[in-house]
């Protein structure tokens, strides 16, 4: 019997084929794009520089500055200028512009053009002012309350910003964790392929059975599927990093932090939470809108009191724009008391109580829930250090496991099902002790984002 008339030989032959062509074309695919080096520091900044979202509240501040710079205008006179061409034999209008242009005489007295003027042309043009004398502090609060908005908006902008930077972190070591899960499955994958070989030849030379060749070309594949996925991930991950920094999602990096364990750290969890309800920018945030909305109380309170404010106007009239006009001029203060408004202002004014309380409540409630975070991401990276610890002596045991079941099985003493049992058993372990690595940075990360200290200079923390 020919060796291609044997159960399972054609399948071998494309399995083979397919390894060599996976093993070299997702490496040819990188190759033809261009690799810069990428450190953490780095990538923190291009994304502080180009993410849509950290520019988005940029210009969230510059609208609140300019929130401040209109409630300002309060203070500042309000003038005007308008110009009117009007004409009309009303009598009433061709009395009075006739006045207004200077042009009135005894002849106008006579009654029928009194009661029957002809058409009459008026340019008019004139110049206005108003000025708020006083408010009972309405602009004055307007302004504060503006202002409060701006610093809100800057707490915002912060939150933002320490939002992204986590991300990134997450984004760089998932990056890490990835090219690390390349080289365990290429390990598998080279190592099955090896299996492959020593099964063939036993067969060949009657010393295995057909299921053991057969055992054995399935875990082939099985393992260069992982491969193709791993490496998948890995092209994945740089695109979801590039996101992030908000460049092009094409462009691969080499990064240069390796992912390794993280020192251990005494931190004081009670200590940790007094610090974030300090330093937490959401926290202070919800302050200033409780601030805010009691003064939005103070504000609505104003309105039942008067305003004073003083007004005036210069106008010119004429007939034609080249005729000598008439002109007038006009002074006068003006006191406004709203008597009733259909209740309007008590509607307003219950309402920015209510306001008031809602924001007090929900201050509250995010002091308890930022508790609550801190206290997961502290309990989450305590785990991560204990489950490095367990997963790297289980490594290491798979490693000494695989080594002896292999020097046994090419012995005779352990079958093949053995031998990929304890293959799949590394690669697992492998793989559980990168994760745990992984979300012990994750975790770190965490904690300091939870507790308010992540900034643009926290990258040093993952040395």
């Amino acid at each position: 019997m020919k060796y291609n008339d044997l159960p399972g030989a054609g399948l071998t032959s494309v399995l083979v084929t397919a390894a060599v062509i996976l093993a070299f074309f997702p490496q040819t695919g990188f190759a033809q794009d261009s690799k810069d080096t990428l450190r953490l520091e780095k990538a923190v900044q291009l994304a502080l520089e180009n993410n849509n979202l950290v520019k988005a509240a940029r210009e969230d501040v510059n609208m609140a500055e300019a929130r401040i710079q209109f409630a300002h205008s309060g203070y500042f006179p309000k003038l005007a200028f308008d110009q009117n061409s009007t004409r009309s034999n009303n009598p009433v209008y061709v009395f009075g512009n006739l006045l207004t242009q200077s042009r009135f005489t005894e002849e106008n007295f006579a009654l029928d053009k009194l009661n029957n003027p002809s058409p009459l042309n008026n340019i008019q043009n004139k110049f206005s002012f108003i000025q708020l004398v006083f408010d009972f502090g309405r602009v004055r609060k307007g302004v504060k309350l503006s202002r409060m908005g701006k610093e809100i908006s800057e707490k915002d902008l912060e939150k933002t910003q320490s939002d992204l930077i986590f991300r990134v972190i997450k984004a760089y070591h998932q990056v890490l964790l990835s090219e690390e899960m390349v080289r365990v499955a290429e390990d598998a994958a080279k190592s099955a392929n090896a299996d492959l070989e020593k099964a063939q030849t036993s067969f060949n030379a009657g010393l295995a059975v057909e299921s053991d060749l057969l055992s054995v070309k399935v875990h082939l594949a099985s393992q260069n599927e992982e491969l193709v996925r791993a490496r998948n991930q890995v092209k994945l991950a740089h695109s979801n990093l590039n996101f992030e920094m908000g460049i092009a999602l094409d462009q691969i990096y080499v990064l240069v932090k390796p992912l390794k364990p993280m020192s251990a750290e005494s931190l004081d969890l009670a200590q940790l939470q007094n610090q974030a309800l300090e330093a937490r920018p959401d926290f202070k945030e919800a302050q200033m809108a409780s601030q805010s909305s009691k003064l939005a109380v103070e504000s609505a309170k104003s309105e039942f009191w008067p305003t004073v404010s003083t007004f005036g106007s210069w106008e010119t009239d004429s007939n034609k724009y080249w005729a000598a006009p008439g002109n007038n001029w006009l002074l006068g203060v003006n006191v406004h008391f709203n008597i009733f408004n259909g209740r309007a202002d008590q509607a307003r004014l219950a309402e920015s109580r209510f306001q008031e309380r809602r924001q007090s409540a929900l201050q509250d409630h995010l002091a308890q829930a930022i508790r609550l975070q801190v206290q997961q991401a502290f309990l989450e990276l305590q785990t991560a250090g204990e489950r490095i610890v367990v997963n790297e002596q289980a490594a290491a045991q798979a490693d000494e496991s695989l080594r002896i079941i292999r020097n046994r099985y090419q012995a005779g003493l352990a079958t093949i099902t053995d031998l990929l049992r304890a293959e799949t058993a590394t690669t697992g372990a492998k793989t559980t002790y990168l994760r745990a690595l992984f979300d012990q940075r994750l975790s770190r990360a965490s904690l300091e984002l939870q507790v308010g200290h992540l900034g643009a200079n926290s990258a040093s923390l993952f040395e």
